[in-house]
């Protein structure tokens, strides 16, 4: 991955968190199927205290307060204060929700431990998965239960690895790191099961969650490709292009989602994501 691909939790607190803050409306469209699978999922009972990770704008925190009710509690956290001041003006007004800026990994976080633990793709970016996962069990009960979402293998994710293939025909784009923190870091499901394994999680769960994506919520081919451009991790080397190379970068991205439009006209791009379960041991 380029440098800007290679997203560790000190990312977020700087321009990786400007920019989603900048497009948060276009990725909460975009991650909205895989957020509603997640929490189905989990389907949170009523009265139960639950923990957010990385929960940036605070959907599946909002959402997991509804299903916990008034004699719930949830905590979303996450490293950026810039997600996080957002994530609190959009929960103005729900009691039973809470923001704690920390690096879950590492920081103590008020109310633990909690009886469950959800994100959507907010594990991904950890530089030694096995101690931040076991950090992340002892922030449970014995016993209690996680819930994950986090990318499938890249081949199967072409709303975004389709677009980077597309720009590395004019760009020098580093092969990928499988084992750098970013968003496809637990793509592999043996590796992810021996992870939460070691890290003392038992009764693990992983099962694929198949569906469509519209980049940035985008209705046309055009919008996807200024999305990618701007948006996703590749869009440093992109922006730091001269202007004929971008111009053609974005020329063939719009050539490449105009292959994944429906009969209605809309955008549907192939995604594979990971829905993870798993409980802490007593």
């Amino acid at each position: 991955m380029t440098k800007g691909e290679q997203v560790g939790p000190q990312d977020w607190q700087g321009e990786r968190g400007v920019r989603w803050l900048r497009d948060m409306a276009g990725f909460e469209a975009m991650l909205q199927p895989l957020g509603d699978a997640l929490m189905a999922r989990a389907a949170l009972a009523a009265g139960e205290r639950v923990i957010d990770i990385g929960c940036g704008g605070g959907w599946t925190s909002r959402t997991a307060a509804i299903q916990v009710g008034a004699r719930g509690a949830v905590c979303g956290v996450d490293i950026s204060a810039l997600l996080l001041g957002e994530a609190a003006r959009r929960a103005a007004g729900i009691p039973n929700l809470t923001f704690v800026r920390a690096d879950a990994a590492v920081d103590a976080i008020p109310g633990a431990p909690f009886d469950r633990m959800i994100s959507r793709l907010g594990v991904m970016f950890f530089v030694d998965p096995v101690a931040a996962f076991s950090r992340l069990r002892r922030l449970l009960v014995p016993g209690g239960w996680v819930d994950w979402a986090v990318w499938g293998p890249k081949e199967d994710n072409p709303w975004m690895f389709g677009a980077r293939e597309v720009a590395g025909r004019h760009l020098e784009l580093p092969a990928p790191d499988p084992g750098a923190p970013g968003p496809f870091t637990l793509a592999d499901r043996d590796r992810l099961a021996d992870l939460l394994a070691a890290a003392g999680f038992v009764d693990i769960e992983i099962v694929e969650h198949r569906h469509h994506v519209a980049v940035g919520g985008a209705a046309d081919p055009a919008a996807a490709a200024d999305f990618a451009a701007s948006a996703f991790f590749f869009a440093d080397a992109i922006e730091a292009a001269d202007a004929a190379t971008r111009a053609a970068i974005h020329e063939d991205l719009i050539s490449f989602y105009r292959d994944f439009r429906t009969a209605d006209g809309r955008l549907a791009v192939p995604a594979r994501a990971w829905l993870v379960r798993a409980a802490a041991s007593r």
